[in-house]
């Protein structure tokens, strides 16, 4: 399957943490990246801050999904602005504690300002282009609140 630009993929984690992810959150996935083209994604991670990374998830170890909808110039223009802008942002650990202790227990979720979790980059992207991918409050995601969204479709 040939990847298009702003796919998301959507990976089952390997690590201790995103098996803790998963399974907090009741998903097969831990985590997302943005396709950039068939050879790079953007992402961010608890090891690293949002940068451009080679494709390197084995085969098997994710899913793709794609927005159903199509992106007009400006808003792919838009988009690739909001990257760029927010290229080198640092992990929001607040965040994704917090969001699991939310789904755990209640605990309300904390964001860190100037600080994004992979799964808030991608509802923050989409949303500076006017896509709605979730109902919840934006940003306040998971890989398994996007996977749900109506607004994308997997497609392997």
């Amino acid at each position: 399957m040939e990847l298009r630009r702003f796919d998301l993929l959507f990976v089952r984690g390997r690590s201790l943490i995103g098996r803790l992810i998963e399974a907090v959150t009741q998903s097969p996935y831990s985590h997302v990246a943005i396709v950039l083209d068939q050879w790079h994604v953007v992402e961010t991670d608890w090891k690293y801050p949002l940068k451009v990374r080679h494709l390197t998830y084995p085969a098997g170890t994710f899913d793709v999904y794609r927005y159903r909808g199509e992106l007009s110039a400006a808003q792919v223009a838009t988009m690739e602005r909001f990257l760029h802008e927010k290229l080198t942002t640092s992990y929001d650990y607040l965040q994704t504690i917090t969001n699991g202790l939310y789904l755990l227990v209640g605990m309300p979720i904390r964001d860190a300002p100037g600080r994004m979790n992979c799964s808030e980059t991608v509802d923050r992207m989409f949303a500076a282009a006017g896509v709605d991918l979730c109902p919840a409050v934006l940003g306040r995601v998971t890989p398994a609140d996007l996977a749900r969204s109506e607004q994308l479709v997997r497609m392997a």
